[in-house]
Protein backbone atom coordinates (compact mmCIF):
# COMPACT_ATOMS: atom_id res chain seq x y z
CA UNK A 1 0.00 0.00 0.00
CA UNK A 2 1.09 3.72 -0.51
CA UNK A 3 1.49 6.16 2.05
CA UNK A 4 1.33 10.26 0.94
CA UNK A 5 3.52 12.13 3.37
CA UNK A 6 3.09 15.59 3.98
CA UNK A 7 5.76 17.21 6.25
CA UNK A 8 5.81 20.43 7.18
CA UNK A 9 9.35 20.93 8.57
CA UNK A 10 10.47 23.48 11.23
CA UNK A 11 14.29 24.17 9.61
CA UNK A 12 16.45 22.55 7.58
CA UNK A 13 17.96 20.25 10.49
CA UNK A 14 14.47 19.16 10.61
CA UNK A 15 14.67 18.38 7.22
CA UNK A 16 18.00 16.43 7.28
CA UNK A 17 16.46 14.48 10.10
CA UNK A 18 14.05 13.21 8.07
CA UNK A 19 15.94 12.86 4.96
CA UNK A 20 18.39 10.48 7.17
CA UNK A 21 14.95 7.94 8.14
CA UNK A 22 13.78 7.69 4.48
CA UNK A 23 17.71 6.34 3.33
CA UNK A 24 17.67 4.10 6.63
CA UNK A 25 14.43 2.94 5.39
CA UNK A 26 15.36 2.76 1.66
CA UNK A 27 16.30 -0.92 1.98
CA UNK A 28 12.82 -1.81 3.71
CA UNK A 29 10.58 0.45 1.51
CA UNK A 30 10.07 1.60 -1.51
CA UNK A 31 10.27 5.03 -1.62
CA UNK A 32 10.00 7.81 -3.83
CA UNK A 33 10.05 11.80 -3.47
CA UNK A 34 7.52 13.29 -6.30
CA UNK A 35 9.26 15.71 -8.63
CA UNK A 36 7.13 18.84 -9.84
CA UNK A 37 4.49 20.35 -8.19
CA UNK A 38 2.23 18.10 -5.63
CA UNK A 39 -0.95 19.23 -4.17
CA UNK A 40 -3.94 18.52 -3.12
CA UNK A 41 -7.30 19.18 -3.81
CA UNK A 42 -10.57 18.29 -2.99
CA UNK A 43 -13.67 18.96 -5.15
CA UNK A 44 -16.88 16.86 -6.44
CA UNK A 45 -15.38 18.08 -10.04
CA UNK A 46 -12.47 16.31 -10.69
CA UNK A 47 -12.73 15.35 -14.23
CA UNK A 48 -13.41 18.77 -15.35
CA UNK A 49 -10.59 19.91 -13.14
CA UNK A 50 -8.50 17.10 -14.52
CA UNK A 51 -9.30 18.45 -18.31
CA UNK A 52 -8.32 21.72 -17.52
CA UNK A 53 -4.94 20.80 -15.94
CA UNK A 54 -4.03 18.64 -19.26
CA UNK A 55 -4.97 21.76 -21.43
CA UNK A 56 -2.27 23.32 -19.41
CA UNK A 57 0.25 20.72 -20.07
CA UNK A 58 2.74 20.02 -23.15
CA UNK A 59 2.00 16.43 -24.31
CA UNK A 60 5.01 15.08 -22.71
CA UNK A 61 3.70 16.55 -19.26
CA UNK A 62 0.52 15.10 -19.43
CA UNK A 63 2.23 11.88 -19.54
CA UNK A 64 3.60 12.00 -16.38
CA UNK A 65 0.70 13.25 -14.28
CA UNK A 66 -0.02 10.74 -11.10
CA UNK A 67 -3.00 11.06 -9.12
CA UNK A 68 -4.08 9.45 -6.12
CA UNK A 69 -7.41 9.20 -4.41
CA UNK A 70 -6.51 9.72 -0.61
CA UNK A 71 -8.05 9.07 2.43
CA UNK A 72 -6.74 11.05 5.53
CA UNK A 73 -5.51 8.92 8.38
CA UNK A 74 -4.34 10.13 11.75
CA UNK A 75 -1.46 8.47 12.50
CA UNK A 76 -0.70 10.50 16.14
CA UNK A 77 -3.54 8.90 17.38
CA UNK A 78 -1.88 5.94 16.66
CA UNK A 79 1.15 6.16 18.25
CA UNK A 80 2.13 6.74 21.55
CA UNK A 81 4.31 8.77 22.70
CA UNK A 82 7.25 7.21 25.35
CA UNK A 83 7.40 9.20 28.91
CA UNK A 84 9.96 8.18 31.85
CA UNK A 85 10.27 9.93 34.81
CA UNK A 86 13.63 10.13 37.05
CA UNK A 87 13.22 11.57 40.61
CA UNK A 88 16.21 12.55 42.81
CA UNK A 89 16.46 13.50 46.48
CA UNK A 90 19.52 15.49 47.08
CA UNK A 91 21.10 17.39 50.72
CA UNK A 92 22.58 19.97 48.10
CA UNK A 93 20.98 23.43 48.35
CA UNK A 94 19.17 24.06 44.82
CA UNK A 95 21.74 26.13 42.96
CA UNK A 96 24.27 23.45 43.28
CA UNK A 97 21.94 20.78 41.74
CA UNK A 98 20.92 23.20 38.98
CA UNK A 99 24.50 23.12 38.65
CA UNK A 100 24.95 19.58 38.18
CA UNK A 101 22.19 19.30 36.09
CA UNK A 102 23.67 22.27 33.38
CA UNK A 103 26.54 19.79 33.71
CA UNK A 104 24.87 16.52 32.76
CA UNK A 105 22.57 18.30 30.35
CA UNK A 106 25.82 20.33 28.44
CA UNK A 107 27.78 16.65 28.38
CA UNK A 108 24.66 15.11 26.61
CA UNK A 109 23.58 17.75 24.28
CA UNK A 110 20.47 18.50 26.41
CA UNK A 111 19.24 22.30 24.89
CA UNK A 112 17.18 24.53 26.76
CA UNK A 113 13.68 25.30 25.20
CA UNK A 114 12.05 27.63 27.69
CA UNK A 115 10.67 27.87 31.65
CA UNK A 116 8.06 28.51 33.38
CA UNK A 117 6.86 29.53 37.33
CA UNK A 118 6.88 25.55 37.95
CA UNK A 119 9.14 23.57 35.28
CA UNK A 120 12.49 24.32 32.63
CA UNK A 121 11.58 22.92 29.38
CA UNK A 122 14.77 21.18 27.55
CA UNK A 123 15.03 19.01 24.48
CA UNK A 124 18.50 16.41 23.25
CA UNK A 125 18.41 14.97 19.62
CA UNK A 126 19.80 11.83 19.48
CA UNK A 127 20.31 9.12 16.56
CA UNK A 128 16.95 7.44 17.60
CA UNK A 129 14.98 10.75 17.75
CA UNK A 130 13.97 13.82 19.37
CA UNK A 131 13.08 13.66 23.34
CA UNK A 132 11.40 16.56 25.46
CA UNK A 133 12.75 16.97 28.79
CA UNK A 134 10.50 19.06 31.86
CA UNK A 135 12.52 19.71 34.79
CA UNK A 136 11.10 20.57 38.23
CA UNK A 137 13.05 21.06 41.21
CA UNK A 138 11.58 21.72 44.88
CA UNK A 139 13.07 22.43 47.78
CA UNK A 140 11.45 21.10 51.19
CA UNK A 141 12.91 20.03 54.01
CA UNK A 142 16.14 21.30 54.00
CA UNK A 143 16.05 18.78 50.72
CA UNK A 144 16.00 19.61 47.14
CA UNK A 145 13.88 17.04 44.99
CA UNK A 146 14.33 17.17 41.24
CA UNK A 147 12.00 15.28 38.96
CA UNK A 148 12.88 14.80 35.46
CA UNK A 149 9.91 14.23 33.19
CA UNK A 150 10.96 12.11 29.37
CA UNK A 151 8.88 12.13 26.84
CA UNK A 152 8.84 11.35 22.53
CA UNK A 153 8.78 8.54 20.31
CA UNK A 154 10.56 5.08 19.56
CA UNK A 155 13.46 3.94 21.84
CA UNK A 156 15.23 7.36 21.88
CA UNK A 157 13.17 8.06 25.90
CA UNK A 158 14.58 5.11 27.06
CA UNK A 159 17.95 5.50 25.47
CA UNK A 160 17.81 9.10 27.13
CA UNK A 161 16.77 8.26 30.52
CA UNK A 162 19.37 5.56 30.66
CA UNK A 163 22.26 7.70 29.73
CA UNK A 164 20.97 10.95 32.72
CA UNK A 165 20.31 7.77 35.10
CA UNK A 166 23.76 7.20 34.71
CA UNK A 167 24.97 10.23 35.15
CA UNK A 168 22.79 11.85 37.87
CA UNK A 169 22.85 8.62 40.06
CA UNK A 170 26.63 9.91 40.86
CA UNK A 171 26.18 13.02 41.03
CA UNK A 172 22.35 13.30 43.18
CA UNK A 173 21.68 11.04 45.86
CA UNK A 174 18.55 8.67 43.81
Amino acid sequence: MKYLFIVNYEDDAERKRIDYLLEKWQERARISKPRGLTFIIETDEISKFAEELFSKLNPSSSKKVESFVLHEKDLSSQIRSATTVLEYQSNDPPEIVKKLLGYVFSKNNVRYYSSDLKSTKYFVLTRKGRVDIEVTIDSRNDKTWVKLFLSGYGEAVEHMAKKLKEDLDSLLEG
